[in-house]
């Protein structure tokens, strides 16, 4: 059996994309993009609205969209 636990990927409509797990962000050129720190270590929030000013990361940009 793996040990290593599965990596969680939540969708929110028009809003966060949510991974729970250990990842590793990229830029498009390959290098490691620092994350933001969460509430939650271990779960990292991505911009699903396309509104967020440090994409790829989320900053709740989408409220104010709704």
């Amino acid at each position: 059996m793996d040990p290593t636990p599965p990596i969680t990927v939540i969708f929110k409509k028009k809003g966060t994309i949510t991974i729970e797990g250990a990842v590793i962000v990229l830029d498009e050129d390959g290098n490691v993009m620092t994350q933001p720190e969460t509430k939650r270590p271990g779960m990292i929030k991505l911009c699903g609205c396309g509104h967020s000013e440090t994409k790829p990361f989320c900053d709740g940009s989408h409220k104010k969209e709704r």
